[in-house]
């Protein structure tokens, strides 16, 4: 077993026997996570703070649900998306704003064979990086909190599917549509060719 895995089973069996430690080590570890992934799906610095207390408040009533069929952080993943898309579900019903997102994204979609992230060189620009942030927001809820688990966190194909309780397959068609409309956005705003 990896290091790595015996840190993370020790503060699942911590969180499960309520030690105090074990909440301060989740938050020290997870809230940097947390907030990214809460940001980058909602796009908003107050939303996305009150989805990272969601998230670990949800960890804290929740934790015994936790039966390790996969790994603490995948499960953490899913929490916080879980939380950020609340969150955009609240605003957009405030807002009046049609919600239903259940529309069959993943059908009829030409599936590649492998989806690869996109080149560090082209994510390091900080122009690049502005519009994308723009970008993600032109997104449906389902396409940007895919591109954002497997492009901007880095989450292997499978976890991605994971966290968003969807087949493999469906993940990488997120991901794929995603990148088409991503990259249409980029050209039209950066006036690539």
């Amino acid at each position: 077993m990896e290091h790595g895995q015996t840190n993370e089973d020790a503060l699942v069996a911590g969180l499960k026997s309520g030690d105090p430690e074990a909440y301060e080590d989740l938050i020290e570890r997870y809230a940097e996570m947390a907030y990214r992934v809460a940001y980058r799906i909602l796009q908003d610095e107050d939303e996305a703070e009150d989805a990272m207390q969601e998230a670990f408040l949800t960890v804290y009533r929740r934790i015994d649900s936790f039966r390790g069929d996969s790994k603490f952080s995948t499960w953490f993943y899913r929490v916080v998306t879980n939380a950020a898309l609340d969150l955009l579900r609240s605003r957009q019903r405030r807002q009046g704003q049609d919600i239903s997102w259940d529309q069959s994204e993943e059908e009829g979609a030409p599936l590649p064979d492998t989806v690869h992230p996109l080149p560090d060189e082209l994510l390091e620009r900080q122009e690049t990086l502005e519009v994308l942030e723009q970008g993600l927001m032109s997104l449906s809820p389902k396409l940007r909190t895919a591109f954002v688990l497997f492009e901007l966190e880095g989450l292997p194909m499978k976890e991605v599917a994971k966290v968003l309780g969807i087949s493999e397959s469906a993940a990488k068609v997120r991901v794929h549509r995603a990148r088409l409309l991503l990259q249409k956005y980029l050209a039209h705003h950066l006036q690539v060719e």
